[in-house]
């Protein structure tokens, strides 16, 4: 897992949901494959990681909605995953990977504006 904080700043990054740490495994895997560095896919899980998402009002109202769904997520057991994204070709394709191994509540984080992917 890595220590850097995964929902401090979600700017220009995907972030989802997944239900089990072997789905997990295998969409990071597959988005190294596509070309992600593995210390830039954060992955976070339980309680700590809950209690360090910042739900602030730093953000945007959409996006503060969504950091809260993030922080329920962990604390329902779930596991998250956020990925750097650079363009909409990465978007999709990173995406179509996650979709791949079962992930939900996909969300693009951009600059200026965030996108449930789903």
């Amino acid at each position: 897992m890595s220590n850097k904080p995964l929902t401090n700043n979600p700017s220009n990054r995907i972030v989802c949901v997944f239900e089990n740490r072997e789905a997990v495994d295998a969409a990071k895997r597959d988005l190294m494959e596509y070309g992600i560095s593995n210390d830039r896919i954060r992955v976070s899980e339980g309680k700590e990681a809950a209690e360090n998402v910042d739900a602030s009002t730093q953000w945007f109202a959409d996006t503060d909605e969504e950091m809260d769904h993030i922080r329920q997520q962990l604390l329902a057991g779930n596991v998250l995953m956020s990925i750097p994204i650079e363009g909409e070709e990465a978007r999709d394709a990173v995406y179509d990977i996650l979709k791949q191994h079962q992930a939900f509540r996909i969300t693009h984080f951009g600059h200026w504006v965030t996108k449930v992917l789903r």
